[in-house]
């Protein structure tokens, strides 16, 4: 998977963005898993903003996204909590996909069947992605 916009959910998304969004480099905002469910939840900043926002989203300069990924399988988790930029990759594996989140000295790794984009929301953000 190569852009935001290509994820199941991303409907939202595509109306706030006019052009694909790579996926790259995330500042991690928080990690949750539900061990009944089977399911992590992933929240983070993204270097782009919207260029399409509502009005109400005038003002703001950082933009947080979420993936919610199912069936979960083969987590690993190294170092987090981590301030660095993470690099994300999803590639397909078989009929699930591996993600790998991670930096130098941090690292979330899993499969999961299925991927689900939540709404970005924005914010106002005293330091920003670049850091």
């Amino acid at each position: 998977m190569k852009y935001w916009n290509d994820f199941e959910g991303s409907v939202f998304f595509n109306m706030v963005f006019s052009r694909l969004v790579e996926i790259d480099e995330v500042k991690l905002f928080s990690l949750s898993v539900d061990n009944n469910a089977s399911v992590l939840t992933l929240a983070f900043n993204i270097k782009e903003l919207p260029d399409r926002p509502p009005l109400k989203w005038k003002e703001f300069n950082s933009c947080r996204i979420g993936v919610s990924c199912s069936e979960v399988s083969d987590l690993s988790v190294k170092n987090i909590p981590t301030t660095s930029l993470l690099k994300v990759k999803i590639e397909p594996h078989g009929s699930r996909f591996r993600i790998s989140v991670g930096a130098a000295d941090s690292i979330i790794e899993f499969t999961a069947a299925y991927l689900r984009l939540h709404d970005p929301s924005v914010y106002v953000a005293l330091d920003d992605i670049e850091d």
